[in-house]
C-alpha cells in the first residue's frame, strides 16, 4: 500500500535516525462471517495491518507484533487499548504512543515521525516544557481526535506524542475519528483538531506542546478550558464546534 519511491525514502531514513529498536503492537479484528449484536466491524483493519507490515519490513529495528482484540483482553488492557484498528508504538523508554484507525493522509507521515520519535533516549521538548513535566504528579490522559485531511491535526498529535515521551504521567493518544461515527456522535464532535484531556478539558482547534500542558493543569485542578465534558466522554454543542479561531480548525460536515 505504501509507494515504493515512498518506501525507499522511509527506508533511508529509518536507517540514518533510528536510534533504539521500536516495537508496534496492532490490534486487530478478523471479519465475522455472522452477525453479532452489538459488534461493529472494522472496515480498515486488514489495510492498517498491511500499512504497518510494510512500515516494519523497512528496518531491523522495528518490530511489529499482531493481536486479535478480542483474545487478548489483558494486552489490550495494559497498553490502553479499547477499539480497533489499535496502534501502540514504544521505544526504549516504553513510553507507548497510540493511535486508533488507519494513520493515513496526512496522519501517515506523521505516524513515520512518531515512530522516530519513539526511537530517541529523550524527547524533543524545550528545558521550560522539560521542568513544567516533572512537576506532575498523576497520570492524565490527552486525545487528539483527527481525520487524514485535516491540516492542523499533525501539528497537535506531534506536541501530545512529546509530551508522552517527555513523561511517563502523560498517556497520549490519536483517534483518526471518521472511523468511529459513534465516537463522535457520542462526543457532538463537529470540527477537529479537537483535545480531550482526561475527559475534562476541551481544547479546539491547533495548540502547541504548552497549550496542551496548559490544558493538564488545569484538568488536575479541576478547572475547563472551553467547555468541559462529563466522565461518559459526552460533551455539549459548544464544546465540540471550534468556531473561528486564530489557531485553525477543519469543521466536519453535519
Amino acid at each position: 500500500m505504501i509507494p515504493l519511491r515512498d518506501q525507499d525514502y522511509i527506508r533511508d531514513r529509518f536507517a540514518r535516525e533510528l536510534d533504539g529498536k521500536v516495537k508496534i503492537d496492532y490490534f486487530t479484528q478478523r471479519p465475522s462471517p455472522l452477525y453479532v449484536p452489538g459488534r461493529e466491524e472494522c472496515a480498515y483493519c486488514g489495510d492498517v495491518q498491511q500499512i504497518l507490515e510494510e512500515l516494519a519490513a523497512l528496518s531491523e529495528k522495528v518490530t511489529l507484533t499482531v493481536h486479535e482484540f478480542a483474545d487478548a483482553p489483558e494486552e489490550a488492557r495494559k497498553l490502553g487499548v479499547d477499539k480497533v484498528p489499535g496502534i501502540v508504538v514504544r521505544g526504549p523508554a516504553n513510553r507507548p504512543l497510540r493511535f486508533f484507525g488507519m494513520p493515513g493522509g496526512n496522519e501517515f507521515p506523521n505516524f513515520v515521525e512518531a515512530i522516530v520519535a519513539a526511537s530517541k533516549q529523550q524527547a524533543d521538548v524545550t528545558p521550560e516544557i522539560a521542568k513544567q513535566l516533572k512537576k506532575l504528579k498523576d497520570n492524565v490522559s490527552v486525545v487528539v481526535y483527527v481525520t487524514p485531511t485535516c491540516p492542523y491535526c499533525p501539528g497537535v498529535v506531534r506536541a501530545a506524542y512529546r509530551l508522552a515521551l517527555a513523561s511517563t504521567h502523560i498517556h497520549a493518544s490519536a483517534v483518526e475519528i471518521s472511523e468511529f461515527p459513534r465516537l463522535a456522535q457520542q462526543l457532538n464532535l463537529r470540527g477537529v483538531p479537537m483535545t480531550v484531556i482526561d475527559d475534562r478539558v476541551v481544547i479546539t482547534g491547533a495548540t502547541d506542546e504548552a497549550g496542551l500542558l496548559d490544558g493538564v493543569h488545569k484538568a488536575l485542578e479541576g478547572g475547563p478550558l472551553g467547555a468541559p465534558a462529563s466522565r461518559a466522554g459526552a460533551m455539549t454543542d459548544a464544546s465540540a464546534q471550534p468556531g473561528p479561531s486564530p489557531a485553525g480548525g477543519l469543521i466536519l460536515p453535519g
